[in-house]
């Protein structure tokens, strides 16, 4: 995938997780990676987003943006693993990023994943308020 507007396409047949890309592309010009889901929702990942999600032991997958610089964000290839997960080899050495479909979904910051997690949270904190009610 090293040339630019590069699209990967993943073999979906051999998928168990929940959700799973169809098409892949990276989007050099803008730096982000634009993953379009089985579901036929369209989720774009600032390459920063993703680097510093990384969940190797060094990075730590905390999402800590400050400890990377620009071009530690820089993707050189990506590959369907074949296993529900995306591999991520990052410009800047030998670094590589395993992402599951799983994960990589749950990053997604698009106005609509944003107001599910929001409605869950809310829904979890009135089922908590009730049981404490309930209790009394």
């Amino acid at each position: 995938m090293g040339e630019d507007n590069a699209v990967l396409a993943v073999d979906t047949e051999r998928q168990e997780e929940n959700f799973y890309p169809v098409e892949v592309t990276q989007l050099k010009e803008f730096e982000f990676l634009r993953i379009v889901w089985d579901d036929g929702h369209l989720g774009d990942y600032p390459l920063a987003h993703l680097r510093s999600y990384c969940t190797c032991s060094t990075c730590g997958g905390r999402g800590d943006y400050s400890r990377f610089e620009r071009k530690d964000s820089y993707v050189q290839n990506i590959y369907d693993t074949g296993n529900g997960a995306l591999r991520v080899d990052w410009d800047n050495g030998n670094h590589t990023s395993i992402y599951s479909f799983t994960f990589l979904r749950s990053l997604c910051r698009c106005w609509m994943c944003e107001a599910e997690r929001m409605l869950a949270d809310s829904i979890e904190r009135v089922e908590v308020s009730n049981q404490k009610f309930a209790g009394r």
